[in-house]
C-alpha cells in the first residue's frame, strides 16, 4: 500500500543541480513536484515546464506581491511563505518541503509505502539528516555522516569538532532533518524543517532517526569546493555556518594565501580519509549506500542532463 505525496521547493541552482533534484523525486514516485524559481529567468523553466508532474513557478515581483512580500524580503521568510502557499494548494496526501540539495531516501518499497506505514494520527513525519562527505578511494558508494553527540564528534574530528558547534551534532548543515506534512490541515504554516499551527497548537509529529533504517534525508551540502566557495559570502551573512566556523572563515579570507587555506578547511570539513571514516563507523555515525543521484538524473532526463 502507498499514499500520494508531493514535493515543494524554492531553488536557484545550476541547471544540472535542478535536473538532479527534479529527477530524484520524479523517479521516487512523487505525484507532483512544485518548483519555485527564485530567479524568474531560470533557464530550467523552459526545459521542465510542461512536464505532467512538474509545476514551474517563476518567482516574479508580482508573485511575491501577491504573497505580501518583495524579492528583497529575507530569503528564509520568503521561503516559508511560499512553501505554505504550495502546501495550501494540495488537497490530499503529504507534502515534503525540501531544498534543492536534499534527497529524501526510503530504501525498500519507497517513500509512498514508508508514508503509508506511519501512524494514522501523525500530522507530520520528520526524517533525520544524513550529510554527504567525500569518501576515500575504494569506498563502495557515497558516504554520509549522521548526527552524533558532542563527545563522539570530538573523537571523530579532534580539534576541528569545535567548528561544527554544539548544536549541529557533528554536521556542517542542519541535523534536524525535513518533514512530510499531511495535507488538508487547518491553520498550518511551514517552516524550514517542520510545520506549525498558527494558533500555537502542537503538531502530532513523528520523528524518524536514520538509524531506524527506514528513511533518511540525504543532504548533499558542500561536497564540491567551487560551489561551496561560490555560496560562501551568502552563507556568512545568513547564519549558514556556526559562529566558530564563521569566525574561522572570515579570518582566512584576509590571509594572503586565502584560497589554499579555504580549500584545506573545506577538505577538513567535507571529506573523510580512511582513518576518519573508520572513526565514523566506530561511532555508528556513518551511512554507506549505493545511491546514485547522477544515475537517476541520466535515466530521467537523458541527453538533457548529460549536456547540462
Amino acid at each position: 500500500m502507498t499514499v500520494p505525496w508531493h514535493v515543494g521547493a524554492i531553488l536557484n541552482e545550476t541547471l544540472a543541480d535542478t535536473l538532479r533534484f527534479a529527477a530524484w523525486y520524479l523517479e521516487a514516485g512523487a505525484e507532483a513536484v512544485t518548483l519555485l524559481f527564485d530567479n524568474p529567468q531560470d533557464p530550467a523553466i523552459a526545459i521542465l515546464d510542461g512536464h505532467p508532474r512538474l509545476t514551474c513557478v517563476p518567482c516574479t515581483p508580482e508573485f511575491w506581491a501577491d504573497l505580501g512580500l518583495t524579492p528583497e524580503t529575507r530569503f528564509t521568510k520568503r521561503q516559508n511563505v511560499a512553501l505554505t502557499w504550495v502546501y495550501r494548494r494540495q488537497a490530499d496526501g503529504w507534502l515534503l518541503n525540501v531544498d534543492a540539495d536534499e534527497f529524501m531516501w526510503a530504501p525498500g518499497e519507497g517513500i509512498g509505502a514508508f508514508l503509508a506505514a506511519q501512524p494514522a494520527e501523525a500530522e507530520a513525519i520528520r526524517v533525520e539528516t544524513a550529510e554527504i562527505v567525500a569518501a576515500p578511494d575504494g569506498a563502495a558508494g557515497p558516504v554520509y555522516r549522521l548526527p552524533m553527540e558532542r563527545d563522539a564528534a570530538r573523537r571523530v574530528y579532534g580539534d576541528s569538532a569545535a567548528l561544527f558547534g554544539p548544536r549541529r551534532k557533528g554536521l556542517i548543515g542542519h541535523p534536524q532533518g525535513k518533514s512530510f506534512i499531511r495535507c488538508g490541515l487547518k491553520d498550518v504554516v511551514l517552516r524550514q524543517h517542520w510545520a506549525q499551527r498558527q494558533r500555537g497548537a502542537e503538531m502530532a509529529e513523528t520523528f524518524v532517526p536514520v538509524r531506524v533504517g527506514t528513511a533518511a534525508l540525504l543532504h548533499h551540502i558542500g561536497l564540491d569546493y567551487d560551489i561551496w566557495r561560490a555560496k560562501l559570502d551568502w552563507r556568512l551573512v545568513s547564519s549558514g555556518f556556526t559562529v566558530p566556523l564563521t569566525e574561522r572563515i572570515r579570518a582566512l579570507l584576509v590571509e594572503p594565501d586565502a584560497e589554499s587555506r579555504l580549500q584545506a578547511l573545506h577538505s577538513d570539513l567535507h571529506a573523510v580519509d580512511p582513518e576518519r571514516l573508520d572513526r565514523l563507523r566506530a561511532e555508528g555515525a556513518c551511512l554507506e549506500s549505493r545511491v546514485d543521484v547522477d544515475g537517476v538524473a541520466a535515466r530521467v532526463f537523458g541527453a538533457t542532463f548529460a549536456t547540462a
